[in-house]
């Protein structure tokens, strides 16, 4: 009698079993998905990453096309006539080979585009327009002159292309323009919406660089009978929403802009130290000069006071207040008003002028932006001003100059009203003062 081992019998068992290798079957039907899985995901990161790039070239390249413009034009408003500057109702494409310098703006962003690894070429297609007017796909923005970059590539799957879908297309699109020139360079009223510069009166804005209020509204500049804003050369009006009254603005605004940040808004306030002063008057008749410093308890002229400022910075809390017929005078001046603001009662004279150099160049009031207290420059023909007004969280009432006497001045301010005539020559000449202008991006 033969004998059957034990582990004969487990053996035959197992080879007996209708369930023997299910489990390698079941696992190889299950990695087929998975790894399918796996491949689109690959595809799609690829995609998106691709995605990215196409963005990324869009923006370098319109952005330099719209800079390279602004450049052509001096800081002026480019035209389809300056010279470098192109202009295309149909999409223009971008050479295989773009030659160094390029010749004009255009080829400056294909430039940029080429060099952030698109090229008009093999899968890939870079395309610009460029007018002056409305921008395509930007309903009611208008600026001085825009761009348009498109970039496309079409990208092989790996994966996918099982599932019939051999490529994906990526795309970036971008929209710039410039608002140099026409953008607003001397009169800036920052508030995002309601009324951001209203004229009471037979009140005169004469301004040879612009102006721009940056209100949604309606009533962005809010103008009664009488009231005029003038504006010189290629200077323009412009509001990003609308006006409303019965007042003159010629030229003709332009309307519907896009919004404006606030140009300084790099601009560092400065170190406060210890005080100087903690309590300065000067009363009837009295003259006298003082110098740079922390005047922590203000700065107060009464009755026919006479007060230079030495040359520098002047730190002032409390504020600065000037009674009916007194005096203000200094060269090469900066004033921080860090709590508290300006009040200037008419028949003030004020003849100030700001740094020609240095950190504080053509900066001559500096209002701290978390201080909201509204000033008051009523100085109308007695004050001359030479600098940079910038109030930009807080209301500012202005008056001041003539015709014969312009000076060259910024005012930046929350919200702006003009109470009688004023009168602006050129923008205050700041380290600042070309973040003005400049490209814009719109989408």
């Amino acid at each position: 009698m033969t004998g059957i081992s034990a582990h004969q019998g487990i053996s035959d068992k197992k080879r007996r079993d209708p369930r023997a290798g299910q489990t390698l079957i079941m696992f190889t039907l299950a990695i087929i998905p998975l790894l399918g899985m796996l491949g689109l995901v690959v595809d799609i990161g690829w995609a998106y990453f691709r995605q990215e790039s196409a963005q990324t070239a869009s923006d370098a390249g319109a952005n330099a096309a719209a800079m390279a413009a602004f450049t052509a034009a001096g800081g002026s408003a480019p035209l389809c006539s300056t010279s470098h500057v192109a202009c295309y109702a149909n999409e223009y494409s971008c050479p295989a080979v773009i030659i160094s310098p390029p010749a004009d703006n255009i080829q400056a962003g294909c430039m940029y585009a080429r060099d952030n690894g698109f090229i008009n070429a093999g899968r890939q297609t870079v395309t610009f327009q460029s007018g002056v007017g409305n921008a395509p796909f930007s309903t009611g923005v208008t600026v001085g002159y825009w761009v348009v970059a498109r970039v496309k590539e079409q990208i092989p799957q790996l994966f996918s292309a099982a599932l019939g879908f051999p490529t994906a297309t990526v795309m970036g699109r971008t929209t710039t323009g410039d608002r140099a020139g026409n953008s607003g360079g001397c009169v800036v009223a920052l508030a995002p919406n309601g009324t951001a510069i209203s004229m009471n009166g037979n009140t005169s804005l004469q301004s040879g660089c612009g102006v721009y209020a940056n209100s949604n509204s309606s009533g962005a500049i809010s103008m009664s009978s009488g009231a005029t804003i003038t504006t010189r050369g290629s200077a323009r009006t412009q509001i990003v929403g609308n006006w409303n009254g019965s007042g003159t603005i010629s030229p003709a605004p332009q309307t519907g802009v896009a919004p404006v940040s606030d140009p300084f808004a790099s601009m560092a306030a400065p170190t406060i130290g210890n005080c100087t002063s903690n309590s300065y008057s000067l009363g009837s008749q009295q003259t006298d000069t003082i110098n740079p410093g922390v005047y922590c308890g203000g700065i107060n002229l009464t009755g026919h006071a006479t007060l230079t400022l030495s040359p520098g910075l002047y730190i002032v809390r409390n504020g600065i207040s000037m009674g009916g017929q007194t005096t203000l005078l200094g060269s090469g001046v900066t004033i921080y008003l860090d709590t508290a603001g300006v009040s200037m009662a008419g028949g003030a004279t004020v003849t100030l002028s700001a740094p020609t150099s240095g950190p504080w160049q053509g900066v001559q009031f500096f209002q701290s932006r978390l201080n909201t207290t509204a000033s008051t420059f009523v100085g109308g023909t007695a004050q001359l001003m030479n600098g940079l007004l910038y109030f930009p969280s807080a209301a500012l009432t202005f008056t001041g100059g003539s015709s014969s006497t312009a000076t060259a001045m910024t005012i930046v301010a929350n919200t702006i009203t003009m109470v009688g005539n004023s009168y602006i020559s050129s923008a205050a000449i700041t380290q600042f003062t070309g973040n003005i202008g400049g490209v814009v991006m719109i989408e």
